[in-house]
């Protein structure tokens, strides 16, 4: 359902604008791929240990996230002024758009991307400008075509999402010099799972802001905890673009738990993401299926009719995600489950549909 345009209170970018809407999770399947969201974190009992922490006074006071900012920032080598925790990733990027953009403001963004970079973006009146980023090689010289007197922000994610594509270090620095007054909003959410995390190098840039989440690798999609990190000024104006409390007790508390995990708990699961990719990535080329190279927790698959292979699994319990925009209709992203029993299952349904034929 769109947003009515009969309310004339209602602002113009809104209009016949319909709101994001998480699929529907019932119907029968239970390994549900279609998100990125992964298995949780183990042991869990660090979980139980977090949650020990809320009182009955903690729960009469604001949540304060200045200590897991401050924790943040000298896990990254910045001052705590570099720092601001946000509601998920989504937040983040929410305050950037409505602190750059105005109307008619541009946004230069690499397309398809995550899809509420651009909501964010036209919602305090922007202009997305669209470069097509259809295969694993960032479109560098094309999005520097594409600036104009008007652009005020870009927008870089790596890994992409949805393809698990990514910008290189020579390129993000290349881009950096070009736009030294246009912010780049560096998106990534996927990091841990890359093969180089570009975070120190993008700090170093006096012209970008850094969004991470521990949504993804730490599989804490729920508690909704991310956080941006740039130059003091930048998240100064972040802080004030959005509400003093945007996380509650809990997910700070849970968060600041999961910091304290040892390094080989999340190491292990980032490695067990990357074999499973592997394996993916294998398993659909060698059936003739296009597949862009990945450095996220998921794979694009690109088929002539995805629809058979979409079906197919959905009969099995395992949803994956479809997209109903013309560039991405070929494309189906499988998630990684990050679990043996979980992928075992995965692997099996599609190699038995694939070498049935279906969508081929």
């Amino acid at each position: 359902m769109t947003i009515s345009t009969a309310e004339p209170w209602i602002r113009q970018p809104l209009r016949g604008l319909r709101p994001y809407t998480p699929p529907a999770r019932s119907g029968g399947s239970d390994l549900l791929l279609d998100l990125n969201e992964g298995a949780p974190l183990s042991p869990q009992d660090w979980l139980d240990r977090a949650f020990a922490r809320i009182s009955p006074d903690t729960l009469r006071r604001y949540p304060d996230a200045s200590p897991l900012e401050a924790r943040l920032a000298a896990r990254l080598g910045v001052s705590r002024e570099c720092v601001l925790v946000t509601n998920g990733g989504d937040d983040a990027i929410d305050r950037v758009c409505r602190s750059c953009l105005g109307p008619g403001d541009e946004i230069v963004l690499p397309s398809p991307t995550f899809e509420m970079i651009a909501r964010s973006a036209e919602l305090p009146g922007g202009v997305c400008v669209r470069v097509p980023w259809p295969g694993a090689e960032f479109p560098l010289e094309p999005v520097l075509a594409a600036m104009t007197d008007r652009t005020r922000l870009i927008a870089v994610v790596s890994p992409n999402n949805p393809s698990g594509a990514t910008i290189t270090a020579d390129q993000l620095r290349a881009l950096s010099a070009a736009a030294p007054d246009r912010l780049l909003m560096v998106d990534l959410a996927y990091t841990e799972f890359a093969d180089k995390d570009l975070t120190p190098l993008a700090l170093g840039l006096p012209n970008a802001v850094v969004i991470r989440t521990l949504s993804k690798a730490y599989g804490m999609a729920a508690l909704r905890v991310g956080y941006a990190v740039g130059q003091p000024g930048t998240i100064n104006a972040l802080r004030a673009a959005g509400g003093p409390f945007p996380c509650s007790s809990f997910s700070l508390a849970a968060a600041d738990a999961a910091l304290d995990l040892p390094e080989g708990v999340l190491s292990a699961r980032v490695a067990r993401i990357r074999e499973e990719r592997s394996a993916l990535t294998a398993l659909l080329a060698a059936r003739g299926v296009q597949v862009t190279p990945s450095q996220a927790n998921f794979v694009l698959a690109r088929l002539s009719d995805p629809d058979p292979l979409l079906a197919a699994l959905a009969d099995r319990g395992i949803r994956v995600k479809c997209f109903a925009t013309p560039e991405l209709a070929d494309a189906l992203r499988i998630g990684l489950p990050g679990d043996p029993t979980d992928f075992a299952r995965l692997t099996s349904a599609l190699t038995e549909i694939l070498d049935a034929g279906a969508s081929q």
